[in-house]
């Protein structure tokens, strides 16, 4: 009896620790959302980046899609919620409703602030509207996101902007009742942590975190004490709303893929290839089916982009890394090819219901605290509140650093298909209708073009319109009558009375000033004195800009700014006039003993 008591009991562990060991293993911990947001790539060197820059606010005289929206209606954002989504409809040529899911249980910096009762909502535009007289129509399919939780009285929105070729981070504050909203560009930093590359992201099927499952719409209801529309969203959506939602996501994703290969897989000097590649991209639409993806054309344009690849490389290295930078994470992983990434936009499915239900779920139970309604970060400046919640596993966070989608070499000429499809169905029937119907008219006035439109700039739809059709209205161009960008954390400072303060901004403002989570706020301030006063009373600063001292001891890791940064490589570039600029940072600061 006591041998079968003793196997049973062995059994049993043995059991726990087959459950509970390969669990463990895979719920490492993604690194702090404060450390990643620090963290920039060094891609300056990338035409790319220097056309499209990572700026948190956007290029001047260019903006996003939504604040052409909200200046169309006169400046108002519509409260509540359901106001704008009824917006939205009503640009809708087809007048249906926006996709919107609710997800209860999700994994965005306002998570602690949603549950079954107030599940946050996402929205996405499908719809294109026709061109008409004088008018392009404006094609928000795939360019436009907002996320709405109601308790943070915030909406998160990302929207792309035509004219500077990339989405814009944005946040809509003080979006309540009887509150003035106020929209503000948010860090760009922070937000792509998870929107790694800058693109809108989404979860991979079957979308258990969302109500197109009937397990999380029916806990919806029970928690809300009813089936009735949340701000005129469904408790049930169909799944074909969350897989609309991804391939949504995708399309926008690839918007980012399509500037890359524009760019830099044409090259600064590629006008003849971006002149190419519009000019097949017409061909694919005009007849998908019978494109012939090894025709004379398209072999050359992988010659035009060879030339490119292979005249331009980047000033660290002597091999063939044109097309992209290795994002950090990844790099020194030799199943990493050289070439375009394609980042990748999905994120693992989640099943919130589903971890906490069986044996795991009770052994997961034991070791993980569950959030409670309203803990967590309060807004999206928040970063602080939000690291105190329980962390996701590591496969589940989308802080986690994710292989990229594609890898896309000069050989493939995948931007011939990411450029026809900035086109809309509208665009196409009326450039047919202009060219007879045959495609070879089009590409002919196509070779016609001025030069200077194929120079290296972001592509966008509406100028090769323009060029093409003659010069017509377009929606949401035009920033004259827009008051200046906001960015999330305060105004920017103009530097008058003490240009002391002028390196700091160059070098330090980007991860110290407005950023979110206190503690890496200390350039913080609203006037001039007051930045320099907060700034003189971390004397720490003077050992972090101490690069003769510190480098290659142990304190090289706080060194400042970080040795992966734009700022660093500037810097170091700079040669002596670099080295004087830290000095002259380091004097501003008093040392521990101010005689």
């Amino acid at each position: 009896m006591q041998k079968k008591r003793k196997y049973f009991l062995i059994g049993v562990v043995g059991l726990l620790l087959f459950i509970i060991l390969p669990w463990m293993m895979n719920s490492k911990e993604a690194p702090p959302i404060t450390e990643l947001a620090k963290t920039t790539s060094n891609n300056d060197h990338y035409l790319s980046s220097q056309v499209i820059p990572e700026t948190d606010l956007p290029p001047e005289n260019t903006r996003s899609l939504f604040d052409h929206l909200i200046v169309q209606n006169g400046g108002i954002v519509p409260y509540p919620y359901s106001k704008l989504l009824a917006m939205l409809k009503e640009q809708n040529p087809a007048g249906t409703e926006p996709i919107s899911l609710l997800i209860p249980n999700g994994r965005s910096l306002l998570k602690g602030q949603a549950d079954n009762a107030h599940p946050r909502i996402v929205s996405t535009a499908d719809f294109e509207v026709s061109n008409s007289g004088a008018n392009i129509g404006f094609a928000p399919r795939g360019q436009l996101f907002l996320g709405f939780v109601e308790n943070a009285n915030e909406i998160e929105v990302v929207s792309y902007n035509e004219a500077a070729g990339r989405f814009e981070f944005q946040l809509v504050q003080s979006y309540c009742q009887d509150c003035t909203p106020r929209i503000v560009y948010a860090r760009r930093a922070i937000c792509s942590t998870c929107h790694q590359g800058g693109t809108p992201i989404f979860s991979q099927r079957p979308w258990n975190e969302t109500n197109g499952q009937p397990e999380t719409a029916n806990a919806i209801a029970l928690a809300r004490g009813n089936r009735e529309a949340y701000q005129d969203v469904p408790i049930q959506q169909p799944l074909s709303h969350p897989e609309r939602f991804d391939q949504l996501t995708d399309v926008g994703n690839f918007f980012y893929a399509t500037q890359r290969l524009w760019l830099d897989g044409c090259g600064e000097k590629g006008n003849d290839c971006r002149r190419q590649m519009l000019s097949l991209g017409f061909l694919y639409l005009d007849n998908a089916g019978g494109f012939n993806p090894n025709s004379s054309e398209a072999n050359e344009l992988r010659r035009l982009q060879r030339l490119a690849f292979n005249k331009e490389k980047t000033p660290e290295s002597t091999t063939n890394e044109k097309f992209s930078p290795i994002p950090l994470g990844l790099q020194g992983n030799a199943e990493i090819k050289k070439g375009i990434l394609v980042p990748e936009s999905d994120i693992a499915n989640r099943d919130p219901i589903g971890e906490k239900q069986g044996i795991k779920g009770w052994i997961r139970s034991l070791f993980t605290r569950e959030i409670k309604f309203g803990e967590g970060a309060r807004d999206n400046e928040d970063l602080s509140e939000f690291e105190k919640l329980p962390p996701l596993r590591r496969e589940l966070d989308p802080l986690t650093l994710r292989p990229p989608k594609q890898i896309l070499t000069p050989d493939e000429i995948d931007g011939v298909y990411g450029v026809a499809s900035f086109f809309t169905e509208s665009d196409q029937k009326l450039l047919g209708a202009q060219n007879g119907y045959d495609v070879r008219r089009l590409i002919a006035k196509i070779q016609k073009l001025p030069n200077e439109l194929f120079d290296p700039k972001p592509f966008s739809r509406v100028k090769i319109l323009e060029a093409l059709l003659g010069k017509k209205q377009y929606c949401c161009l035009d920033t004259s009558e827009m008051s200046p960008p906001m960015v999330s954390g305060g105004p920017p400072l103009e530097i008058k009375e003490h240009p002391e303060l002028q390196a700091f901004a160059d070098n330090c403002f980007s991860c110290h000033r407005g950023n979110p989570a206190k503690r890496l706020n200390f350039m913080g301030g609203v006037t001039e004195a007051e930045v320099l006063e907060n700034i003189k009373a971390k004397k720490e600063i003077r050992d972090a800009l101490d690069w003769e001292r510190y480098e290659n001891t142990d304190k090289s890791s706080k060194l400042m700014p970080p040795r992966n940064s734009n700022q660093y490589r500037k810097l170091m570039d700079a040669g002596e006039n670099g080295r004087k600029t830290l000095q002259q940072m380091r004097d501003t600061v008093p040392g521990f003993f101010n005689f």
